[in-house]
């Protein structure tokens, strides 16, 4: 708000919203699209002097990926960006550094002591899937990677008024070209972020298919091998 990028209502309806159905404030601020990703970490880094990491471009070392394991970071949402195993400190990029309890728990599983950055929950959960399981990940996400076609917008020049066409035709065959392209923006905007809430939606029941799969595995009910071979 002291930055002028959300009002007053707006907060009240996402607190709304939030007791309603739970989860992070920030988090529902973004899926209200109040605010976007990079205002939301911009925020948090300034109001908590966290230095933020652009993690589409981060190549971590190994020893920072062997110190946590995937479905830690799946579990908290977290990626870890370094590690210092000489002083038992792991640099860890998370979308919420206000949650002590989740830190707290990342500190016990891993043993090490907790130091964290800000990053977009998307960026993060792009970045597990990419490190951690060698999926091929982009920023922004294209309608062709989760097989649907795109649609496509095409600027038809306007046509040549005929001769024995009335005013009112002429007029409306000239139309400016600026209203047009406005509208195609518009429509690119709103299949950018429809993309956007797909991908956050697929990544979401990927955790969970890995989280019941190990569950099973673990209560000896299924077995890897079995699970890879039924969705061959």
């Amino acid at each position: 708000m002291d930055a002028g990028l959300l009002t007053e209502t707006q907060l009240r309806s996402a607190l709304a919203e939030q007791r309603k159905w739970g989860g992070r404030l920030g988090l529902t601020l973004v899926q209200m699209r109040f605010v976007d990703e990079s205002s939301m970490v911009h925020a948090l880094s300034r109001q908590l002097s966290i230095p933020t990491v652009e993690l589409d471009g981060l190549a971590p070392s190994s020893v920072a990926l062997q110190a946590l394991r995937a479905d830690i970071a799946e579990r908290y949402t977290v990626f870890p960006t370094a590690a210092d195993p000489a002083n038992k400190l792991l640099t860890v990029a998370t979308s919420d550094p206000t949650n002590v309890e989740s830190l707290q728990e990342l500190a016990f599983h891993t043993g090490q002591r907790i130091q964290v950055v800000v990053a977009a929950a998307s960026s993060i959960e792009r970045a597990i899937r990419r490190h951690y399981h060698g999926e091929i990940t982009s920023a922004t996400a294209s309608p062709l990677s989760f097989n649907l076609d795109e649609q496509t917008f095409e600027l038809a020049p306007p046509s040549e008024p005929m001769e024995m066409a009335g005013a009112s035709r002429s007029t409306a065959s000239q139309t400016p070209a600026p209203v047009r392209e406005s509208e195609l923006t518009q429509r690119v905007d709103i299949l950018t972020q429809q993309v956007a809430d797909l991908e956050r939606m697929v990544a979401q029941q990927a955790r969970s298919l890995r989280a019941m799969l190990e569950l099973l595995e673990t209560r000896g009910l299924v077995t890897r091998d079995d699970y890879l071979a039924k969705v061959r």
